[in-house]
């Protein structure tokens, strides 16, 4: 017996999508479209159209633009770098945002500063989301780990001869990973708390600076003294520009009669991660 002919056939199209995911958060993905008979007409698909990623914002704010005195200095720790000295010049944003500080620039579609404080007498933050720009080249900093995080402030026109302050809880940036033990996506920033004190005689200026930081399940300490002769000083103590916990420490002038303990910390947690960040204390 004769089979009966089939009169048409299903064109049945096929997505296969894959997407793949990188550490940093970028992806990439592919389509394709199988038909089972190719001379079969299948619909186009229709025009893909250009997704603007969301711009992000920043966090934080300062209560007043910083005023650049006679003898402003800056603290900047990116990943693999500090740098520190005079702030030759500078950039702040109407957020409080610094994009400039001493010729390194930061700017992007978006540009995100987290952590943002600060008064007349200081600015802080940390860079997030955006390239970094020096004369030496360029950094994309894409939101994941990669931080920098800066300070900027005023020196004193002279030492005290004497004197204590008590010092307030102070203002930190969130510590970012920068190496050491691997860790989790949720490890990438943590929390840090701290505490400092100063004091004026005859040696110059003591200062002491405490930070405890949380971050991906484990704690770390750094800890950091050091006394300063001259108002542009800086105090580097601990491992600071090695590879254990350390602090570099200086002397800003808090304006009224206040003074700022100021400076960079960087904290091998527990776990052996190691972790950076900023943190400034007025003190009365």
């Amino acid at each position: 017996m004769k089979q009966p002919s089939c009169a048409s056939r299903l064109v049945l199209p096929v997505v296969l999508a894959a997407t793949l995911s990188a550490c940093g958060g970028g992806s990439s993905s592919a389509d394709a479209q199988v038909a089972a008979n190719p001379a079969t007409p299948v619909n186009p698909l229709p025009p893909v159209t250009p997704v603007t990623p969301p711009a992000g914002s920043d966090t934080g704010s300062v209560s007043a633009p910083f005023a650049k005195g006679l003898s402003p200095r800056y603290l900047l720790l990116a990943v693999g770098s500090q740098a520190y000295g005079t702030l030759r010049s500078m950039t702040q944003d109407s957020s409080g945002a610094l994009s400039e500080i001493s010729g390194v620039g930061f700017s992007g579609t978006p540009a995100i500063t987290r952590d943002i404080v600060g008064d007349a007498a200081f600015a802080q933050g940390r860079w997030f989301t955006g390239t970094l720009t020096r004369s030496s080249g360029s950094t994309v900093m894409s939101g994941n780990n990669a931080s920098a995080h800066y300070s900027v402030y005023n020196t004193l026109a002279a030492l005290p001869f004497t004197g204590v302050f008590q010092c307030d809880a102070g203002k930190f940036t969130a510590p970012s990973y920068t190496g050491g033990a691997s860790v989790q996506q949720d490890g990438y920033f943590g929390t840090a708390s701290g505490s400092a004190t100063l004091s004026f005689g005859a040696a110059g200026a003591a200062l002491a600076m405490t930070v405890d930081a949380t971050a991906g399940g484990s704690t770390g300490k750094a800890s950091g003294t050091g006394t300063i002769n001259t108002p542009d000083m800086t105090v580097i103590s601990g491992g600071f520009l090695g590879g254990s916990s350390g602090m570099l420490l200086a002397l800003g002038d808090g304006g009224t009669g206040t003074y700022l303990v100021t400076g960079g910390y960087k904290v091998v947690m527990a776990n052996g991660a190691n972790y950076q960040g900023v943190a400034t204390f007025r003190c009365s």
